[in-house]
């Protein structure tokens, strides 16, 4: 049989439910409220740590500095020759330049660019993009001799002067196809250039 706790111990019970439920409030937060109980709100906050990569995954490499030294590909090593009144571009055959290249067949005379000269004339070659020249050759083929089975050397000289233009021939009369071969003087690379030439 419960016993009769009196007036004093009812206030006694009832004390203690007040101060449980004080305790209650004040230490927990509660599923839906936040407690501001502990938190200094003049320290800086911290933002959100990064996500993580998943396994295996790595961050995106930086980009390095780009280099400088031939960064750029030097133009097609084309030739042309330089008239008083023209510059006529050939057609370029077999080429190499910074380390690619393209072989080509010899090239047959209807399918040229054309020029005219006489047979004490010397014709000026130089590459399109006017660079220095290292080294040079010429070589001709009858008109007739679509494959370049036939060759023969011509003579011809570098310009002292800059460099920049070989000076070939005079050429034997009749209808030639002219490969000149220019390469460049920095070594980045070396083309096969060609004409058709009529010499009168």
């Amino acid at each position: 049989m419960p016993r009769n706790r009196g007036p004093r111990g009812a206030r006694l019970v009832s004390w203690g439910v007040g101060l449980l439920a004080l305790s209650a409030l004040l230490g927990c937060g509660g599923n839906g409220g936040s407690s501001s109980a502990g938190v200094d709100h003049n320290e800086p906050t911290t933002s959100a740590a990064a996500p993580s990569l998943a396994p295996g995954a790595t961050d995106a490499p930086t980009p390095g500095p780009t280099p400088t030294e031939n960064a750029t590909r030097a133009p097609l090593p084309i030739a042309e020759i330089v008239t008083a009144d023209a510059t006529i571009v050939g057609d370029l055959g077999t080429y190499t330049i910074d380390g690619q290249g393209s072989d080509a067949p010899w090239l047959p005379f209807n399918s040229l660019p054309s020029i005219t000269a006489g047979v004490s004339d010397t014709l000026a070659i130089r590459f399109s993009d006017g660079v220095v020249i290292g080294d040079w050759s010429a070589v001709i083929a009858g008109a007739l001799d679509t494959a370049g089975s036939t060759t023969r050397g011509v003579d011809g000289a570098l310009s002292a002067t800059d460099g920049t233009t070989a000076s070939v021939g005079p050429l034997p009369l009749g209808r030639w196809v002219l490969q000149v071969r220019l390469f460049r003087a920095d070594g980045r690379g070396d083309g096969l250039t060609y004409w058709a030439v009529t010499v009168r």
